[in-house]
C-alpha cells in the first residue's frame, strides 16, 4: 500500500472539519479494537501526554486513510501487531550509525516517503517558538515503530 500526501490531507481535512473532537477520533478508533486495545495498552505509559498525543494523532490519521482506502481490517490481531512490532524494533536496531530521520526513509522505503514527512513533521513544533514540547529520541523512536508497525499490519 502507497499513502500519498494527498490521502494525508483528507484525513487532516476529515479531522479538521471534525475539529478533532473525542467523537470523531471515538469513531475512527472503535472500527479499530485490537489497534484500540494496543494504543492503550501500558508500553505507552513512559511518553509523556505531548508525545502520546502526537502518537494518537499519528494513528488515527493512518486508520482514517485506511479506512478511506477500504483495508480489510479482519485479519488485525494482538499477535500480528507483535510480529510487526518485533520486526520494526529489530530492522531499526540494525541501522545503528544512522541519523533517525534517514532511518525513518529507510523502513518506510521511497514509496511512501509522504508518510515518514508527516511522521517526522510531528516531532517539529513549527507554530511554537518555545521549546516547551520536545519530543525525546526514544519517544521519537516508539512513536514511529508504532505508526510503521500499524501501516504493516494492512500491508502484509
Amino acid at each position: 500500500m502507497i499513502i500519498k500526501y494527498s490521502d494525508i490531507e483528507k484525513a487532516l481535512e476529515y479531522f479538521e472539519n471534525k475539529q478533532f473532537s473525542d467523537k470523531s477520533e471515538k469513531e475512527i478508533l472503535n472500527r479499530f479494537p485490537v489497534v484500540m486495545s494496543y494504543l492503550t495498552s501500558n508500553q505507552f505509559s513512559v511518553l509523556s501526554d505531548d508525545e502520546y498525543m502526537i502518537l494518537s494523532f499519528n494513528i488515527l490519521i493512518l486508520l482514517k486513510i485506511l479506512l478511506d482506502t477500504g483495508k480489510d481490517q479482519s485479519d488485525i490481531s494482538d499477535e500480528l501487531i507483535e510480529l510487526n512490532e518485533t520486526k520494526n524494533w529489530e530492522k531499526l536496531e540494525n541501522t545503528e550509525n544512522i541519523p533517525f530521520k534517514e532511518k525513518v526513509f529507510i523502513l518506510f522505503e521511497e514509496k511512501n516517503k509522504d508518510l515518514a514527512e508527516f511522521i517526522l513533521s510531528g516531532f517539529e513544533d513549527e507554530e511554537d517558538d518555545d521549546d516547551d514540547v520536545e519530543i525525546s529520541l526514544p519517544a521519537q523512536e516508539i512513536i514511529f515503530i508504532t505508526v510503521k508497525t500499524i501501516f504493516d499490519c494492512f500491508n502484509d
